[in-house]
């Protein structure tokens, strides 16, 4: 599946619509993304930080799809995630990447990073547990 397949493959889905990110990668078991700013993202209009749920689920989206990606292919279940945001998100694209650590029959683990314009340095790192159905 291309990127762009992809794409619009998560666009079925009214909550990515209103993320409004776009796969830039993807291979059998990696996935990358990026989110282009929008006010309606901002957690804190003081600071103008963004949302951490806006963070979070952006990187379990980009799991997700790396995990299953195929226009067959139900979508997997999150059983857990784990989240830690290491600094904040300023006004500014984000960018985020995941890489399936083990997959089996039934579970997968994904190790997701999110950072906006060095990815050495991540405002939010993540573990994401799924169920494949």
């Amino acid at each position: 599946m291309t990127p762009d397949l992809a794409t619009q493959q998560l666009r079925k889905v009214p909550f990515f619509q209103f993320l409004d990110f776009m796969i830039t990668e993807l291979a059998e078991t990696h996935a990358a993304a990026t989110m282009p700013f929008a006010e309606r993202l901002i957690g804190n209009p003081i600071m103008e930080y963004y949302h951490g749920g806006i963070i979070a689920s952006f990187m379990e989206a980009v799991a997700a799809i790396s995990v299953s990606h195929g226009p067959d292919l139900q979508p997997p279940k999150p059983i857990n995630l784990t989240v830690d945001y290491l600094r904040p998100a300023v006004k500014g694209a984000l960018m985020a990447e995941a890489t399936v650590t083990r997959k089996g029959k039934r579970m997968a683990s994904v190790r997701t990073a999110c950072w906006q314009d060095d990815a050495s340095r991540p405002v939010a790192e993540g573990l994401y547990h799924f169920l494949l159905v």
